[in-house]
């Protein structure tokens, strides 16, 4: 079968900054300037108008490469997380991806998860100078690996998480969030309320357990340390919290569990072990995401804004990229209730 011109024929090579310089009868220092949009030595308006417009008929496209060797800057942003599946982190990286495509920046995510290989660790990112900046959401309370990036100078703020010694952060009212759980499950009439909570060494879960305690005590109800389980975020992690709340000798009426996926995992063991939700056990978990609407059976949730806070945290990168201060920030943003079907008043409690 004979092939056609367009097979046989390479595509046309793409237009470099000194072909738009001799279209534009200019020197391809000129354009660099005017397409870098360098105000030093600034070209008349008549020309950088032909030089623009030239270079959007040309489809010109800059060469990144040599103009992170020209700038020392990579166009770059890092963005570490702990967990490439876990959707709310993808409802965070949406906020984070508005915010630097707006920029004009790329964004390289790397699982934070300890490497099979000490030296493929995130931080090589940093001290390699491959990224202008770096967001993170996988510190602990006290990182000495986030600790000694930010201290080499490269600027980072955290997402979803605060560490000792490390300024820039923005994190969401999680103390609210619980109190929001709380005030749901007690005015359906629960008194037996237990908390699945967050890694013990992440802050996120220690405001969200103090959060917890604090609505707990204004609504004079007891908190059994029995009844408070420590998690990681995964569907594992939330299954096994709940096997041990299954096995106690007086079981809870009602769960807050502090992150989705353990939830998820939750809800299935409690289903397994025979309590029906939310007849023998209700459940509300945050955050909101789509998929809760499709558990069986669907979950109540606590609404927290992550999509803005990736959004705000990218912005606070970009401006300490371009040398201003980085600041701790709790959004002002209120928590808000997602009733399902999920939560019931308890049986047989009063």
């Amino acid at each position: 079968m004979a092939r056609t011109r367009a097979e046989i024929e390479p595509p046309p090579r793409p237009a470099i900054l000194k072909d738009v310089a001799r279209r534009a009868g200019v020197d391809a220092s000129t354009v660099s300037r005017v397409l870098r949009d360098d105000d030093r030595r600034p070209a008349k308006a008549e020309t950088r108008e032909r030089i623009l417009q030239i270079a959007r008929e040309m489809g010109y496209t800059p060469n990144g490469v040599a103009r992170s060797l020209r700038t020392r800057r990579t166009e770059a942003i890092g963005v570490v997380v702990p967990d490439v599946g876990n959707p709310a982190i993808a409802q965070i990286f949406g906020g984070i991806q508005r915010a630097t495509s707006a920029a004009g920046r790329h964004v390289i995510v790397i699982d934070g998860g300890t490497p099979a290989r000490p030296e493929l660790g995130w931080d090589r990112l940093a001290f390699e100078g491959r990224v202008d900046g770096l967001l993170v959401l996988v510190a602990s309370v006290r990182d000495p690996t986030v600790l000694r990036v930010a201290r080499s100078g490269l600027p980072v703020v955290l997402v979803n998480r605060r560490s000792e010694g490390i300024a820039g952060s923005v994190v969401m009212d999680d103390a609210r969030g619980a109190q929001v759980a709380v005030d749901h499950l007690a005015g359906l009439g629960h008194r037996r309320i237990a908390h699945i909570t967050g890694p013990t060494n992440v802050d996120t879960a220690r405001r969200r357990l103090a959060g917890f305690r604090a609505a707990m005590q204004a609504h004079a109800l007891p908190v059994r340390d029995g009844w408070i389980v420590a998690a990681d975020h995964t569907e594992a992690g939330g299954a096994e919290a709940a096997r041990t709340l299954l096995a106690a000798a007086e079981r809870p009426s009602a769960v807050y569990v502090a992150s989705f996926l353990a939830g998820v995992g939750a809800t299935h063991v409690f289903r397994e072990g025979g309590l029906r939700v939310p007849d023998d056990i209700s459940i509300v978990i945050s955050d909101e995401l789509s998929l809760a609407a499709h558990i069986a059976p669907p979950l109540t949730t606590v609404r927290m804004p992550l999509a803005r806070m990736g959004e705000v945290a990218a912005a606070m990168l970009l401006r300490a990229v371009a040398g201003e201060p980085v600041e701790d920030m709790v959004l002002p943003d209120a928590p808000e209730l997602v009733l399902r079907a999920s939560t019931a008043p308890p049986f047989g409690e009063g």
